[in-house]
């Protein structure tokens, strides 16, 4: 009754053609999603652990903040539709959870016996890597560490407009 006219946008009554079905397939990409989605993790992480470094306190919900980023990193670059784009969400999610919180192991060790950050690094094997599980990771960064996977998996996948899942839809109708 009282809505403003709209000026810009569809029209009320007006309808898109249906998009090409064919073309949304051929956008999906594994491999641009997934090596964005690890660019950004490993960006995300790094920051992360500089941030944890200058304000000397730990933020765990941080890691569904990554988790979320890095599902709208997989739908950006993976552009998906089906099931492969939240599962390399969800994987690269739970292994970027694991390793921010590494690499604020790592530049907490270093400034403790006052090293490069390289050098902890080579320092690492698989005992120092079972106390750090052990001794570091609490339940509490598995359950951030589980909620960063799901909220990735949510993001994930390529949000479709109404003409563009008319389109797929009679695409699949045509091809049965």
């Amino acid at each position: 009754m009282f809505r403003l006219k709209q000026k810009y946008g569809q029209k009320r009554g007006e309808r898109l053609p249906p998009a090409d079905g064919r073309k949304l397939i051929a956008e999906q990409s594994v491999l641009w999603g997934f090596l964005g989605t690890l660019g950004v993790a490993l960006l995300l992480c790094w920051s992360w652990a500089l941030f944890v470094m200058a304000t000397n306190r730990l933020f765990p919900w941080f890691t569904i903040v990554m988790g979320t980023l890095i599902g709208l990193a997989m739908q950006r670059f993976g552009r998906g539709l089906d099931w492969r784009f939240p599962v390399a969400a969800v994987m690269i999610a739970g292994v970027a959870a694991y390793f921010g919180n590494l690499m604020i192991g790592v530049l907490e060790t270093g400034r403790y016996i006052e090293a490069e950050p390289m050098e902890v690094l080579k320092g690492l094997s698989s005992d120092t890597m079972r106390n750090f599980f052990r001794n570091t990771i609490g339940p509490i960064d598995h359950i951030y560490a589980f909620s960063a996977c799901g909220v990735a998996a949510f993001f994930a996948n390529r949000r479709l407009k109404r003409h563009e899942v008319f389109g797929l839809r009679t695409m699949q109708k045509d091809d049965s």
